[in-house]
């Protein structure tokens, strides 16, 4: 639950960045959702994104991710943090996988979010 509050604020930090300066309409949410619903299941925000090839490789490394850790914590029963590991793993990857889908529902919608050492900026593609 603790990395699902923290995703959120990271993405909430990545759109609210580059917002600041544009003139005020209506939001499109389409991004946001794929980006959180990759979020949540790894692969599902590409799916949504009509990139099936890319949703199912993110679904499978969730999978391989989450079954060989657990396999390798087994192997090593003396090691305590083995349970972190995991669910860190697990969160990492859903993390690459949201901010994936999000920028390439960005770009599918003509805009594109770009993160340097300077800031964050986010264009339109004409």
């Amino acid at each position: 639950m603790r990395y699902l509050v923290v995703a959120l604020l990271v993405m909430g930090g990545l759109l609210g960045g580059g917002i600041t300066g544009m003139a005020r309409e209506e939001p499109n949410f389409i991004p946001l959702l794929h980006g959180t619903a990759s979020l949540i299941l790894p692969g599902l925000g590409q799916y949504l994104n009509g990139e099936y090839d890319k949703a199912l490789t993110h679904f499978l490394v969730m999978v391989v991710i989450d079954v060989g850790a657990w396999y390798i914590a087994d192997l090593v029963p003396w090691w305590y943090p083995r349970y972190y590991l995991v669910s860190g793993l697990h969160a990492l990857w859903a993390i690459y996988s949201a901010i994936d889908a999000y920028q390439t529902a960005l770009e599918l919608e003509g805009l594109s979010l770009d993160i340097s050492p300077t800031g964050v900026e986010l264009a339109w593609n004409f």
